[in-house]
């Protein structure tokens, strides 16, 4: 498989070309430009397809209306969140509390997991996942990072990683919780109901605009001990071990290797990553999979896009081990034609 092969850094005939999201403003902006209505991106693009398998790991607390008016709905949320989305707008929901207030009150919500039946499954996602399998597309599960866990759904930034610094043992036990409850599900998910995958792919981002949230020895002493238990557990089953991680990674890369990360996504051009530069240093421990920039794919002109593509090509897709994705999602802000101009370079100039 292209995409197996060029995780485990081999080149094949050519590289994957893969999106994971479409704005659906994007999408309605190309209709308006002349993408046939209700076509599937990925075909119509040529591109390869992943299929995500998203197991829910939240204490199953009831969703209660809370608020709403015109734009907006309030909601608490199966964590236990108050959380503001939009209704007519693709916008990131603003968390307006989080599971706890405090860590005073981390024993009571713990306790919930230790009551909650972990064999629980989507019959949904199931049912198109298995549709996937079928048509043979690559396809990863995607449990909750545990420190995701604590900082954007237990307590919340501020108090999550002040935490991690002041109470490390108390942020441990709630990493030490939930991590035990993801494996069982796993394991009961993988195992015993014999749900095949080819990856496990955690969606946590661990960084921001100038670097790693977490100093590297708290990272270390909390958090890499339990991704190298998934990483265990990924090669007991052959699965690909998959980081997705906003933010400027540059000095994350060596601890994200040293946890057993196969590959690292999606290098965000405008936070400081350039594939030119981190293929040579670290292409030959990691797979490198996204970094064509979003901002230049929207607003350069021709030339601006034939460089961005074929530069940071001519750097990475030597020996393997880099799949095409945008450096993010594909925003409103990219043209039709200049996304169609994107994938007609890709598809040029990524062939081995």
């Amino acid at each position: 498989m292209l995409l197996r092969d060029t995780f485990a850094r081999r080149p094949g005939p050519r590289i994957p070309l893969t999106e994971i999201c479409f704005w659906p403003e994007t999408v309605q902006r190309w209709e308006r430009e002349g993408l046939p209505a209700h076509c599937e991106l990925h075909d119509y693009f040529g591109l390869d397809r992943l299929g995500l398998y998203s197991p829910d790991l939240s204490p199953r607390r009831p969703v209660q209306r809370v608020a709403e008016d015109a734009e907006t709905v309030v909601q608490r949320d199966e964590w236990g969140r108050l959380v503001q989305s939009w209704k007519h707008t693709t916008a990131t929901p603003v968390n307006l509390r989080f599971g706890i207030s405090d860590l005073a009150e981390l024993g009571a919500y713990l306790e919930q997991y230790a009551a909650l039946d972990y064999r629980v499954a989507d019959p949904r996602q199931l049912s198109e996942h298995a549709r996937r399998r079928a048509a043979g597309d690559f396809t990863a599960v995607t449990p909750m990072e545990p420190a995701w866990f604590v900082i954007e759904f237990l307590l919340g930034f501020e108090e999550g990683l002040m935490a991690c610094l002041s109470q490390p043992e108390e942020v441990g036990r709630a990493l030490r919780t939930f991590t035990d409850y993801s494996l069982a599900h796993l394991r009961w998910l993988l195992d015993e109901q014999r749900v095949p995958f080819d990856a496990l792919w955690f969606f946590s981002d661990l960084c921001f605009k100038n670097g790693m949230l977490l100093p590297p020895e708290v990272y270390r002493r909390l958090v890499l001990p339990l991704h190298r238990e998934y990483r265990r557990f990924c090669d007991e089953r052959g699965l690909v071990f998959m980081l997705h991680c906003d933010g400027d990674v540059r000095d994350f890369i060596p601890l994200v290797i040293e946890a057993g990360f196969d590959v690292i996504q999606p290098l965000e051009a405008r936070a400081g990553n350039d594939v030119r530069l981190l293929k040579p240093r670290w292409g030959d421990q990691i797979a490198l999979m996204g970094n064509i920039n979003a901002d230049v794919i929207a607003a350069g002109s021709e030339a601006e896009i034939r460089h961005e593509v074929c530069s940071k090509l001519a750097v990475a897709k030597p020996g393997g081990g880099y799949i095409y994705h945008i450096d993010h999602s594909v925003p409103p802000t990219v043209s039709f034609r200049n996304y169609s101009l994107l994938v007609k370079l890709l598809k040029e100039h990524g062939s081995y």
